[in-house]
């Protein structure tokens, strides 16, 4: 029966150890008590005595550094155990358990105490001689495949190369005489995105947004705690109005407020004319999951007409376009139209973090809320909780001026904060 025997902690702070030399020779006949393996750490070198009869199956080579209580070698009956053993690649157990189903149940674990060390000089650790460090498997595998191991990047501890890099390596089609990525300090890939179809529109549309306007955003926070507790109410009497009426209804609700008191925000550049429309037809960018989490896609939902809409009606509007959209429902006017949009990271983004939306063309305007976040705040001369919430404005500079912007975000910012505002 094999014996485990681990990489000793020998003390509190040591997490690992380096193997700096083996006092017996592989397969060798070693005594209990006899001296076995001189043990590295970051500050003093320690002989290890064994604490077991056995012949030994080596399984980290010197000069290698390991993390404290992890298998270095095994202790077997005889040196054909040891043989066996070493050949089977029983190394990589604790790296994939598919590899040692039948010895797990046959094998014991030991590591040396403080009473069987003896402290020696401290010496450095041996410089690295180019070695390549594989498991036994590894090597059979990568020798039967004509792998040449130099061409493989090792994932084990300390880049030591065990099956499922050969594995991985033999899947990728690597061949003698062309060095993985990572064994010539390169990258591996993850996955690989097509730019085209959804992804390439958004590409080409935020880099045409960028370099047809001059885009500028300004952030601050706003105090939506009245703004919450209105919204309680309504939600409340979530069964008799039909709908829970979200945040968003009541930021879309302000932003309307807003545009009122400056029409200029609801805009639109067209050819060498700036268009100010009447109407406030609300964009929504929302994200639209993909076949992969890489995949996913962003689109503007369009909220048409809802200049004289309440925060219920809003609400169910919103809802209605969102549920037509993820469904593949969506019509051509859901898709377009929009005179103004909203970018909302607000409960995705981390509290308190502005975020600076790029414009959806061909607006001119984009507001965007973030996760709002409870701090304290001097209100009437006292410091209180409130919950504060960060808020960004992007705007085309060619057709908002800086006044006209702060005047719209001094609106937006005064509907927030008095919600009253807004249901007037």
């Amino acid at each position: 029966m094999a014996i485990k025997y681990v990489m000793p902690k020998l003390a509190m702070a040591m997490n690992e150890g380096t193997v700096n030399e083996w006092l017996v020779t592989q397969g060798g006949k070693v005594e209990k008590g006899d001296p076995l393996v001189t043990v590295e750490t970051e500050k003093v070198a320690y002989d290890c005595e064994s604490p077991e009869a056995g012949y030994l199956c080596i399984l980290v080579p010197n000069g290698e550094t390991v993390p404290c209580e992890e298998i270095i070698g095994y202790f077997c009956e005889s040196a054909e155990e040891a043989e066996t053993l070493l050949a089977s690649d029983h190394s990589v157990s604790t790296e994939d358990e598919s590899e040692s189903n039948d010895e797990s149940s046959t094998e014991q674990s030991i590591a040396p105490s403080t009473e069987d060390l003896v402290v020696v000089n401290p010496v450095s650790t041996p410089a690295n001689t180019g070695r390549i460090i594989a498991s036994p498997l590894a090597k059979k595998l990568a020798k039967d495949a004509g792998l040449n191991l130099a061409l493989v990047c090792g994932t084990g501890p300390n880049g030591r190369i065990v099956k499922k890099d050969i594995e991985a390596a033999l899947k990728a089609g690597v061949h003698q005489g062309v060095a993985s990525p990572l064994a010539q300090g390169g990258s591996v890939e993850l996955a690989r995105i097509p730019m085209k179809g959804m992804r390439k529109t958004i590409a080409d549309r935020m880099k045409q947004s960028l370099s047809t306007t001059a885009q500028l955003s300004s952030a601050w926070e706003s105090d939506i705690t009245d703004l919450l507790n209105i919204r309680k109410k309504f939600v409340s009497r979530e069964e008799a109005l039909g709908t829970k009426v979200s945040v968003n209804a009541f930021i879309i609700k302000a932003i309307v407020y807003a545009i009122k008191q400056v029409p200029i925000a609801n805009s639109c550049l067209e050819g060498e004319e700036a268009v100010i429309y009447s109407n406030i037809n609300m964009g929504i960018a929302m994200s639209i999951p993909g076949a992969s989490e890489y995949e996913s896609g962003l689109m503007v939902g369009v909220l048409h007409n809802i200049e004289n809409m309440g925060v219920v009606q809003i609400d169910k509007e919103m809802k209605a376009l969102f549920n037509r959209i993820r469904n593949g429902e969506s019509t051509a006017k859901d898709m377009s139209g929009s005179t103004i949009t909203m970018s909302t990271t607000a409960g995705i983004a981390p509290p308190g973090m502005t975020t600076t939306p790029v414009l959806n063309l061909p607006n001119a305007a984009l507001v965007g809320p973030s996760t709002a976040i409870e701090k304290p705040v001097v209100k009437e001369g006292q410091i209180v909780p409130r919950t504060m919430m960060p808020m960004s404005f992007t705007f085309d500079h060619c057709i908002l001026d800086g006044e006209p912007a702060a005047r719209f975000m001094s609106a937006l910012h005064d509907a927030l904060e008095n919600p009253e505002l807004m249901m007037s």
